[in-house]
């Protein structure tokens, strides 16, 4: 299959590219730099583009498949980055999907976010009503208005998807991200900040799980919203704590007491219809310790 992903140099990203290629033609669309392997692939042909400045594509014509992994780098900076989220959480996916329907492409994959779930009660399922309501911030709220709009371009995909990862972590992961952060943290001596005495729970899944999830997506026919998360639910202060173990550190936590609610993620339609997860927390924080 010829297969576009966009957003091709992020953790995700690259993981998918590297394993789609194995069998497959992949157009992998970067903005900044990307790994030197992909040079030394020849299925893999590398596509430059700022999405946040440009919408003239110059895409092959004959795609089956696209992947809209893209995300803005400056998600924290509200209001000053608000254009750069804007287009590559909105203007882009649309323009892009209308090209794809205009190009015959069967397959559309869209990657929004677990936090797009507003005060969630847990788990959380893909068939909970989403309270729009309620401020969630600016990247999560442009993040659920490009799932709303796309779901209008689903009947004229074979296959048409909606991913909502939880907190995806792998090695050679982004500093900013939080399982690094909170490495960095702990080897640093830096406080970490929690909103109880445990934080609160998630289920992250590594990357290779995810990164498998994605590409079975593939393989499905019609429309799906799917939840992409681990299996193992543990708090915050309990990451932290095994971390520290592993790198025989202590942890300088700092309590704010505030409300916020747990971010779990029902994952079983995942495990019935994609992929079951398979790397334990364990083994992806030694991965990430050890590289």
């Amino acid at each position: 299959m010829n297969i576009l992903v966009i957003g091709a140099n992020g953790l995700l990203g690259q993981e998918i590219v590297r394993n789609l290629s194995k069998e497959n033609k992949v157009y992998a669309l970067v903005r900044g730099s990307y790994p030197v392997d992909f040079d030394n692939n020849k299925n893999i042909k590398i596509l430059k583009i700022d999405l946040s400045k440009s919408n003239k594509y110059n895409f092959p014509k004959d795609i089956e498949v696209i992947y809209y992994l893209a995300q803005s780098n400056h998600y924290r900076d509200f209001p000053e980055a608000d254009k750069d989220m804007l287009w590559l959480n909105i203007i882009s996916p649309i323009e892009i999907i209308s090209w794809a329907l205009k190009s015959n492409v069967k397959k559309f994959i869209f990657a929004s976010s677990g936090g797009v779930y507003k005060n969630p009660e847990n788990p959380v399922k893909e068939i909970f009503n989403i309270d729009i309501s309620n401020k969630n911030g600016f990247y999560l709220d442009t993040k659920l208005c490009s799932e709303i709009l796309l779901k209008n371009y689903a009947d004229f995909f074979e296959t048409f998807i909606i991913a909502r990862p939880f907190f995806i972590y792998g090695t050679n992961q982004k500093k900013q991200m939080l399982i690094p952060r909170l490495i960095d943290n702990i080897i640093n001596d830096k406080q970490i900040f929690l909103n109880s005495k445990e934080g609160i729970r998630i289920n992250p899944i590594n990357v290779k799980d995810a990164a498998k999830a994605f590409e079975n997506m593939i393989k499905l026919k019609g429309e799906h919203i799917f939840n992409i998360a681990g299996d193992e639910i543990i708090s915050i202060s309990s990451i932290a704590n095994l971390i520290a173990s592993k790198l025989d550190k202590k942890v300088n936590f700092v309590i704010n007491k505030s409300d916020q609610n747990n971010l779990v993620a029902d994952n079983s339609k995942m495990k019935e219809l994609l992929f079951k997860p398979e790397v334990s927390l364990e083994k992806g924080l030694n991965e990430m310790l050890n590289k």
